[in-house]
């Protein structure tokens, strides 16, 4: 999960950088087409039955994580990075309350104390975003941001649940761009606009960073509660500050420290958590 959260964290600054050029549609459609190409290449290679055996699971998932996914790259063009991560790593929460209905997963004292410590560390490190009576919220685009982080938490549930039914965690990834391509199709046709050589190189690293992330994910929700496998990504927060200082020059402050240190101590009651 901590490695899923390093190359997800690297998606989201490719994308950032995409988005000055390219539509959010377009983005979500090439992002679709290499992780449809990578996934397939490898279920070929280990010969895993391609559609798998719990259709209805793996639709549901493919088309949640799908819409998701829309949402969530249109809040990162809306918002600064920093609020869109805030608003996105409510996810956990949902995610929690989602595994207790559909996998039956405890949701013990614990764990939610882990939520309550780990979201207001990522609270913290982003400086207290919307605390601000000046700033200027549209109201559509974090109904959009935060839509995005339900439908997120209902896909990753969704991961878990085709799991324990034993599904091959290179068919849940496939069902994924599936659903991703076809839907984006239109969209990014319509809106078109060709990116330069630099531009798809972007796109790529985007499509590159998102298998390896969707990898490591799918298999940490295959290994984990999705409780727990939620709540540990929160470390994609300090990895994001850490990328802001190295690429962006963004000052690392008090509270990125503070606040790292509260989601390392969320962390920390997640993978003592026995219940």
């Amino acid at each position: 999960m901590s490695m899923s959260a390093f190359f997800f964290c690297l998606m989201t600054v490719f994308v950032k950088i995409a988005s000055d050029e390219l539509e959010t549609m377009q983005i979500v459609l090439v992002r679709g087409i290499l992780t449809f190409l990578f996934t397939l290449a490898i279920i070929k290679k280990k010969r895993v039955y391609l559609w798998g055996r719990n259709h209805k699971v793996l639709i549901l998932r493919g088309l949640t994580g799908s819409v998701a996914l829309f949402f969530v790259y249109e809040s990162i063009q809306r918002f600064s990075l920093s609020e869109a991560t805030s608003i996105q790593y409510l996810y956990p929460i949902f995610t929690s309350i989602f595994a207790f209905f559909i996998v039956s997963e405890n949701l013990s004292k614990k764990i939610f104390y882990s939520i309550l410590i780990g979201f207001s560390g990522v609270y913290v490190v982003l400086d207290f975003p919307f605390i601000d009576n000046n700033s200027n919220i549209n109201m559509l685009s974090l109904f959009i941001a935060l839509l995005g982080s339900l439908l997120t938490a209902l896909a990753y549930v969704l991961v878990r649940l085709a799991s324990k039914k034993g599904e091959s965690p290179y068919i849940i990834m496939f069902y994924f761009p599936l659903f991703t391509v076809p839907l984006s199709l239109p969209f990014a046709y319509y809106n078109w606009n060709s990116p330069g050589l630099e531009g798809w190189f972007i796109l790529f690293m985007v499509g590159i960073c998102t298998q390896l992330g969707q990898t490591f994910l799918t298999f940490g929700y295959k290994l984990l509660p999705a409780s727990n496998a939620a709540l540990t990504s929160y470390i994609q927060v300090p990895f994001s500050a850490l990328f802001g200082y190295m690429v962006f020059f963004e000052e690392i402050s008090f509270n990125f420290i503070l606040g790292s240190i509260l989601i390392f101590i969320s962390i920390n009651l997640i993978l003592r958590n026995k219940g």
